[in-house]
């Protein structure tokens, strides 16, 4: 580089020594490949790690299914109608009175009691959903043709079960449990348990994220 100064009417330069910089050597097409690769990577992994978080994490809200159903005992069925059904929550709720409980189609070995039972909405054979037909009084599978009475119990078909239900509760109006079923099953129809409606009651609560297993019933026309 060349270095001046002026001296009166005289211009003297030398030179000097100065650094230059030098340019950056452009990537090349491996290295690019390499930084794309890396970059895919890692959001890949990002996009895993997310996903495994949402499905690890509780995410059920109440009035969702999975969650805990709240109800005003004014949606109840009334005993002996025929079953209510909750397509978003994927229940059939039955209020089983003495029609239902003196049905002669009730397996022998599963003694129904009487009141509100929450029935999940799926067939225990195969995971088909079950419809209510009214002209049959009982809920039929169209997918392989099990039957159930409105009690859950089976009574034909290739399910080996009576239907899931979910635990009920009855709650007052300060919010405190005053009647509620078990979530374990007994081995009889009592699965999940029916209950009267207690005095006092003015809502119902049915916990969809405890599902009671139906207990065996394999011979034709219901029964062990």
């Amino acid at each position: 580089m060349l270095n001046c100064s002026i001296y009166g009417e005289r211009s003297i330069c030398d030179m000097t020594t100065a650094s230059v910089a030098t340019p950056a050597a452009p990537l090349t097409r491996r290295e690019f490949l390499y930084y794309v690769w890396g970059a895919s990577i890692a959001l890949f992994m990002a996009e895993m790690g997310g996903a495994f978080i949402w499905f690890a994490l509780p995410r059920f809200k109440e009035g969702e299914f999975g969650g805990v159903i709240t109800l005003p005992i004014s949606d109840l069925p009334t005993s002996d109608s025929g079953p209510k059904d909750l397509p978003d929550v994927r229940i059939w709720l039955v209020n089983l009175g003495d029609e239902r409980l003196g049905d002669n189609r009730q397996p022998g070995e599963y003694t129904v009691n009487g009141g509100v039972r929450a029935l999940y909405k799926i067939c225990v054979h195969l995971g088909c959903l079950y419809k209510w037909v009214p002209t049959n009084d009982r809920f039929e599978c169209p997918c392989h043709g099990s039957k159930y009475l409105a009690s859950g119990a089976r009574i034909d078909g290739p399910a080996t079960r009576n239907l899931d239900s979910f635990p009920i509760e009855f709650i007052d109006d300060s919010g405190n449990v005053i009647a509620q079923s078990g979530t374990v099953g007994t081995g009889k129809s009592e699965e999940g348990g029916a209950l009267d409606v207690p005095s006092g009651a003015v809502a119902i609560r049915i916990d969809t994220g405890q599902r009671v297993q139906g207990a065996p019933n394999t011979q034709p026309g219901g029964g062990i």
